[in-house]
């Protein structure tokens, strides 16, 4: 079985109530559920949440609701404890889940057929663990950035080769997930046994570009989001003009 799971919490400290706010019409979190449906490979779609107008919209798309705890909802909590709490109430539900798909409730930014390609290239692969969607945006590429350290003095994060180029093009591609789609084959990605912060992908981890693909932490987000849903969605300009 193939399951979408949309993860969306309650709190958001960078934009309160986030997931609910409006983007063309729908609140946030309608586009991961909205993808989701449309996916052929996908056999069932739950959400997991502590928000009960999130689990109310979930229910009304005839989506599967999992009530995560409280403990599981805090700023502190770990994506990766979410997972394991859902595919544990699958289980009980007498579910077997062979792969994985989640979803951020603050991302609407799915290409057309994004999650089906996710899933196919996981297919095709049996030595992968996982396939991944994000970008590649070689202008916050490692080399390129630097963390605050003591005294406010900035430091690299690792190494660099000497002779390295400060112009992007030159620089190899840089990937910056986003949580558009994870494709997780479950048997080999649990229990986590991947590299942190993302235990959960397993080692061998493909990719899927997702151009334009990302999360809404700021008002600047909302807006690309928008963006990003009118250029490949052309007819809800329609729909926003009625």
């Amino acid at each position: 079985m193939n399951v979408a799971l949309i993860m969306g919490r309650a709190g958001s400290k960078s934009i309160p109530g986030k997931n609910l706010i409006e983007i063309c019409g729908k609140p946030l979190v309608f586009w991961p559920l909205q993808a989701a449906l449309n996916a052929a490979r996908i056999d069932l779609v739950a959400v997991t949440s502590d928000c009960p107008e999130i689990q109310r919209i979930s229910r009304g798309m005839g989506v599967e609701i999992i009530e995560r705890p409280r403990s599981l909802a805090q700023d502190t909590a770990q994506m990766v404890d979410g997972i394991t709490h859902a595919l544990e109430a699958f289980a009980k539900k007498g579910l077997e889940v062979e792969h994985l798909v989640t979803m951020h409730a603050n991302c609407a930014t799915h290409s057309p057929g994004l999650i089906d390609s996710c899933l196919e290239r996981l297919g095709l692969d049996p030595a992968a663990d996982s396939c991944v969607t994000g970008s590649i945006d070689k202008g916050v590429h490692p080399f390129r950035t630097r963390k605050l350290g003591e005294c406010g003095l900035l430091e690299t994060w690792n190494a660099i080769p000497e002779g390295t180029s400060s112009n992007r093009q030159s620089l190899e591609p840089c990937v910056v997930l986003d949580g558009a789609a994870r494709a997780m084959r479950v048997s080999s990605c649990f229990p986590p046994n991947g590299d942190a912060p993302f235990p959960y992908l397993g080692k061998r981890i493909l990719f899927t570009e997702n151009p334009g693909g990302l999360d809404v932490h700021d008002e600047g987000d909302m807006l690309l989001s928008k963006l990003f849903l009118l250029r490949h969605y052309p007819e809800l300009n329609e729909s926003l003009q009625e």
